[in-house]
């Protein structure tokens, strides 16, 4: 009884008009699809017949977190689910499912799991190429090397790049990184490997080829486990 008589006492000491104040000044900050966020949850609540006070309590904690977390692109939704979500979690104390954004490993991981991506596909279709009537083909052990290399700086930049589940923004970007880092990754590969000396660069047939490319793939699978690999491509 006295910890509710407490609990009273610090309610009716809350400067209400000044915490409005400051709804107003954190909501002017936010974005618009926060702002309709929170202008929906609104409306939910009053429909709820909350009161006036126990939504200025609740927007004052919820705008602080969503405009810091606005600098990481992190919208309302991410935060704290769905309207619907949010709205019966604070009427019925039922929580929804937030949607957190994807964890990503560290860039040498991803390096190398894209190097045995795209290094092992190129070796399976260069190796399947031999045993569909192109005899003759077969890629040079440094063109191999040099494959499985860039292929893994370019998967690892597109990765990065890549939009991510509960994260805002980010596509164009995405679609630029992609678009630049393929084209300097075949541009590398065809003048790099016209520069190689053919006494250098050995040509490995197509079978072994085609091998090497599903070592890599097995590779690639069982490396993602082994290290726990988060945030691939695939």
């Amino acid at each position: 009884m006295a910890k509710n008589n407490k609990s009273n006492e610090q309610e009716s000491q809350i400067d209400y008009a000044a915490k409005e104040k400051e709804n107003a000044a954190l909501f002017d900050q936010l974005t618009n699809k926060n702002q309709e966020y929170m202008i929906k949850l609104n409306r939910r609540l009053d429909d709820a017949n909350m009161s006036g006070e126990r939504k200025t309590i609740i927007f004052n904690d919820m705008l602080k977190k969503i405009v810091a977390e606005q600098a990481n692109h992190v919208t309302a939704r991410s935060l704290y689910g769905t309207v619907t979500d949010q709205a019966r979690y604070l009427i019925e104390g039922k929580q929804g499912v937030v949607e957190q954004p994807e964890e990503r490993s560290e860039s040498w991981k991803l390096w190398l799991d894209g190097a045995l991506l795209l290094g092992g596909m190129f070796a399976v279709i260069t190796g399947i190429s031999y045993f569909t009537g192109n005899e003759g083909a077969g890629l040079g052990l440094l063109t191999l090397i040099l494959n499985f290399i860039l292929g893994g700086f370019a998967v690892m930049i597109i990765t990065k790049y890549a939009p991510r589940p509960g994260v805002k923004g980010g596509f164009l970007k995405y679609v630029l990184a992609t678009t630049l880092t393929m084209v300097v990754w075949i541009m590398l590969m065809a003048f790099g490997t016209a520069l190689i000396p053919a006494a250098l660069n050995p040509v490995i047939p197509g079978p072994y080829t085609l091998a090497i490319g599903l070592v890599a793939f097995l590779a690639k699978w069982y490396l993602k486990k082994k290290l726990d690999i988060k945030g691939t491509l695939i």
